[in-house]
């Protein structure tokens, strides 16, 4: 059942208002919970109430804060099948319960982890940017009542502030994670990097053996430098801590620069990078070290899995009221059943000649860094003729 605003009394209204944009300026878990476990309490005039977020390794909802008598401790666990809180998630619609008791769907074991009895019960789900994350749960109405359709449209609107925020929250401490993570990597690989370095001048008299493994010493190093710095890159568009300059660029400078910086790994297949740049192109407006990174990825692409002495083309198109980056090869191309997979994190299109390697997140990174810069990103290939990925801005206003 959708919430109703008009459903709402008017001062509960004007406070949950009030509370929303408290909720919406902290990205603190901890208070952010704690706001929403109060927020419920208030405007439900319940007894308790809990905030489920759902464990993606076990499939399991787990209490991440509580309210009430004899709230359950932090973490424990529901399951999915068997209790009302999963039948919200899985549904991803409200629920009112009168007698919870007497409901197939309750979960029994709520009693052992509690010591208190649930009588009556609103559950909405919690519904994130892309799928469901958990559960909001109002038990008890004061007073031996039910809860009713105000009750259940307060907590309907409050979840659909609540679940962005709490996704925000959860990433930007996942951001923060990373970049202790990052601080505290750098020293072992930069020493890493260093000894390779020592170890294969040529005083050292290393036989072939010993110089293929320091070899592999310094590729893996470099790999694993790069990867954390796309995990944190990517952490940081999804929690949006990146900030984006916004100014007019000059693609055609931006080619350029990418041409250059890309020309040492093209030489070296024999590949050759030819560029299409009308004169009158719109300006767009934008960040031109993000998009340089963009058209540095898709470029980089191009030449690994383009077949030696190929082509890669970097075209410049204005359309529909924008311009068009156009970025193709003449490539093996790519299966069809693997183009609806390349923006997803970490994904690879599995390849048996040998050019398969990186991280697998660089354009999941691309894709981000368009999508905030108003556009899209697409490809479109042809096994055996090679493949296109096109980057969509809409020009400056």
């Amino acid at each position: 059942m959708p919430h109703q605003l008009d459903t709402i009394d008017r001062s509960r209204l004007e406070r949950l208002v009030e509370i929303s944009i408290s909720i919406s300026s902290t990205l603190d878990i901890k208070h952010l919970l704690e706001l929403v476990i109060q927020a419920i309490t208030e405007l439900t005039e319940c007894e308790a109430c809990s905030i489920l977020l759902l464990e993606k390794n076990n499939g399991h909802l787990y209490f991440a804060a509580a309210s009430g008598p004899n709230p359950p401790g932090k973490n424990s666990i529901v399951p999915l099948e068997d209790s009302i809180a999963g039948w919200v998630l899985r549904e991803q619609g409200p629920l009112v319960v009168d007698n919870a008791v007497g409901d197939e769907r309750h979960f029994s074991d709520i009693v052992q982890l509690t010591d208190y009895e649930t009588r009556s019960m609103a559950a909405v789900p919690l519904v994130g940017r892309r799928e469901a994350i958990g559960v909001l749960e109002a038990v008890n109405k004061n007073g031996d009542e039910n809860f009713d359709e105000e009750d259940l449209a307060i907590l309907q609107a409050l979840a659909a502030q609540v679940s962005v925020s709490i996704e925000n929250a959860l990433l930007f401490q996942q951001t923060d994670l990373i970049a202790e993570f990052m601080h505290e990597l750098k020293t072992p690989l930069m020493a890493l990097t260093a000894a390779s370095e020592i170890l294969t001048r040529g005083e050292n008299n290393l036989s072939a053996k010993q110089i293929e493994l320091l070899e592999m010493v310094e590729h893996e190093t470099a790999h694993l430098s790069q990867m954390a710095q796309e995990f944190l890159d990517l952490a940081r568009l999804e929690s949006g801590r990146t900030n984006f300059v916004e100014e007019p660029v000059d693609l055609a400078s931006v080619v350029s620069e990418t041409v250059r910086l890309q020309e040492a790994q093209a030489k070296a297949r024999d590949i050759d990078i030819r560029t299409i740049i009308p004169a009158d192109l719109p300006l767009v407006l934008g960040d031109s070290s993000r998009l340089k990174q963009v058209l540095v990825n898709l470029t980089s692409n191009a030449i690994k899995y383009n077949m030696e002495y190929g082509l890669v083309t970097i075209e410049l198109k204005a359309l529909n009221g924008g311009v068009a980056i156009e970025v193709s090869d003449d490539g093996p191309g790519i299966p069809e059943d693997n183009l609806g997979h390349l923006f997803e994190r970490f994904y690879r299109v599995p390849d048996a000649e040998g050019f398969t390697e990186g991280t697998g997140l660089g354009l999941t990174i691309a894709q981000r860094i368009i999508e905030e810069h108003g556009g899209r990103l697409e490809v479109k290939s042809v096994l055996g003729e090679g493949s296109t990925f096109c980057c969509y801005l809409p020009a400056a206003r």
